[in-house]
């Protein structure tokens, strides 16, 4: 397989990756955040609640605070990501996997920050606890991109082989 299109599939599978697995409050709920959609559930219900609809949350005030941090740092880094997609499509043959890969980690950055603002640094507060789960596998991503491909672009430098031992070859008049 083509390794613009095994970097194109490790980026689309972290769109469907659960990156954060959070418990809300004293047991209020639980949720599952991707990095387009929240799904929870909670003692008022079940809620699927797109990105998009969260930042209509904040823009009309309904949610401020560290909250409304969270989600602005969560599209943030959602924004990322999907800039790494479209700039792997457009420039799939030219080879600028470092630009991938550093917008790859920026997105996990702010993933991580998204966290740190409404959980703490310890991942736990007054808003409940969250794991984590997917952030360092996009960390994990972004360095095997970053990577990938050294091989190619070594430009025959380390081609030349060492000679196995010291010795002397037999027919040699040294």
């Amino acid at each position: 397989m083509d390794l613009q299109i095994q970097k194109l599939s490790a980026l689309v599978l972290l769109f469907v990756s659960p990156l954060t697995i959070t418990i809300i409050g004293n047991n209020l709920g639980a949720g599952i955040r991707f990095p387009l959609v929240l799904y929870q559930e909670t003692v008022y219900g079940t809620s699927l609640i797109p990105v998009w609809r969260e930042i209509d949350y904040v823009a009309a005030g309904l949610i401020g605070g560290r909250s409304a941090c969270e989600i602005l740092l969560w599209t943030l880094g959602t924004l990322l990501l999907l800039a790494a997609v479209a700039y792997l499509i457009i420039r799939r043959y030219e080879g600028h996997r470092h630009t991938v890969a550093l917008l790859l980690a920026g997105a996990g950055v702010a993933y991580l920050a998204s966290i740190i603002a409404q959980y703490g640094p310890l991942f736990h507060g007054p808003a409940g606890f969250c794991i984590p789960a997917g952030v360092p596998l996009i960390f994990g991503v972004a360095w095997w991109v970053y990577h990938a491909g050294e091989e190619d672009e070594s430009n025959g430098v380390d081609d030349l082989q060492e000679p196995e031992s010291d010795e002397v070859p037999s027919g040699d008049s040294r």
